[in-house]
């Protein structure tokens, strides 16, 4: 059918047609005619931008296009985009015991090492030798999409790529036009995320409106701090292990996180492989919990059910019928703060909670029992890791015991969360409807919202610690 015969209509409509097209797909219809062409050049088609397995030559080609278009977006989204010239580059390394032990065959003085092993100064030599300005090119485009988009764009994911992003100004575009940004995410693009805590800082005080952080990034203790001051709004955050140049691996310590469960506005976290998580420091923070509530006003009765505040004349008092007449002698928010402020309890906030555990010490039965008792209003978890893990922290382990612990843990779980997720007289005095009491319908299940992966394959970081002793 010719594109003449199509039947005319307003430009609003065509827009809201092309609004379901992909990045891919509007390219090439934009080359079908004139019309088209012009419709689709509008930037409001272009507010949420994913751009999904490209080579980088061709995510740049793309980015710059969208340059020229000057969107205003909301949303931007780079995942699982590669480089052929970066995955298949080696850069030779001197040996100097070969030097030295053939010394008339220069050809057999060096090995060859892949060229993203290297630190960031070797690594921008080696590209520049090589001509490769891939990562100078994106750098462009990205600040400038950015600075196109600073007062709108509000979510950005770089996720899975393998594309040296280091050696591009992806921190600096995050830093100088991310300020309106709520959900950041970056990570697995073959590098350790944010590698220095002082970028984290950086990132922390550059956006203040953040209400997901999630990657893993160098979080200590003292960034934790100025990420719960300074996010205010933080409900999602990722909490892993990093390498750091001076003092090996760093990690947020058990009182780092019980700091931010404490903050009480927390709502999904993932820990992965922290040291601070086992089952005696996850007991140790339940114990504080319970201590918290036996002591707190609620233990007291005067939480939530505290009567509300009275006139200052008091009930007793011969003029207090009138009190209703005088804004100063009625109760007031002021009234109020006698009783102090009750706060949700550490760990009350927090509703999907995700865990690995490969080269730390794994949880067992009374760690989850622990975790379930510290996180009362847990609707999702997530459990991972493999027999490795308990192989190496636990002496004499088989199969057979690893695979009965599994099994309790699994029945212990589901029947917890089953019996939180079950409506009570108490908690539910409205009865089900008809249809949900026959078919046993839930929100959820504990099935879809347990999900104990305990066989994932061994990381390379397993491998190297192979040969370490095991621990205590």
């Amino acid at each position: 059918m010719e594109i003449d015969t199509f039947p005319a209509m307003p430009e609003n409509i065509w827009l809201d047609i092309f609004g379901y097209l992909t990045l891919t797909e509007k390219a090439k219809v934009a080359s079908t005619c004139r019309i088209w062409h012009r419709i689709l050049s509008d930037p409001s088609l272009y507010t949420h931008i994913t751009l999904d397995g490209m080579e980088f030559n061709t995510l740049v080609q793309c980015m710059r296009q969208l340059c020229r278009l000057a969107p205003r977006i909301k949303s931007f989204r780079i995942s699982h985009c590669f480089s052929h010239f970066i995955s298949k580059t080696t850069v030779p390394v001197q040996n100097t015991s070969i030097m030295h032990h053939f010394p008339q065959q220069p050809g057999m003085h060096s090995l060859y090492s892949h060229i993203t092993s290297f630190t960031l100064p070797r690594r921008r030599e080696e590209y520049r030798k090589l001509g490769f300005t891939l990562h100078q090119d994106f750098s462009r485009a990205l600040v400038r999409l950015m600075e196109q988009g600073q007062d709108t764009i509000k979510r950005l994911e770089i996720q899975d790529n393998f594309l040296d992003l280091e050696m591009t100004e992806l921190i600096f575009c995050i830093v100088r036009h991310g300020r309106h940004l709520e959900y950041l995410l970056y990570d697995g693009n073959h590098d350790g995320g944010f590698v220095a805590p002082e970028v984290v800082s950086a990132i922390t005080a550059a956006c203040p409106n953040i209400q997901s952080f999630r990657g893993q990034h160098a979080i200590s203790d003292t960034v934790l701090r100025r990420m719960m001051t300074g996010w205010e709004d933080l409900k999602s955050v990722t909490l892993a292990p990093y390498q750091s140049p001076t003092m090996g691996t760093k990690e947020v310590s058990q009182e780092g996180l019980w700091s931010l469960l404490e903050c009480g506005k927390v709502e999904s976290l993932e820990l992965l492989d922290l040291a601070c998580v086992t089952n005696e420091n996850i007991r140790n923070m339940m114990l504080r919990v319970k201590h918290m509530e036996a002591t707190s006003m609620v233990g007291l009765g005067l939480g939530h059910d505290r009567p509300l505040p009275l006139s200052p004349l008091g009930g007793s008092h011969p003029f207090a019928h009138l009190a209703a007449r005088f804004p100063s002698l009625s109760p007031t928010e002021e009234s109020s703060l006698s009783f102090p402020e009750v706060r949700p309890l550490p760990g009350a906030s927090v509703r999907h909670l995700t865990l690995t555990k490969y080269t730390s010490t794994p949880l067992t039965l009374p760690g989850f029992v622990a975790l379930l008792k510290l996180f009362p209003n847990l609707q999702t978890l997530k459990y991972s890791t493999n027999f490795f893990t308990y192989d190496r922290h636990f002496q004499s382990l088989t199969k057979e015991i690893y695979e009965e612990e599994i099994r309790m843990v699994e029945r212990m779980v589901q029947a917890e969360l089953l019996d939180r997720m079950s409506p009570s007289p108490a908690s539910s005095p409205v009865p089900l409807p008809p249809q949900m009491e026959q078919q046993n319908q839930f929100p959820f299940s504990p099935t879809s919202n347990w999900r104990g992966e305990w066989d994932k394959p061994i990381t390379e970081e397993q491998r190297l610690r192979a040969g370490t002793m095991r621990s205590a």
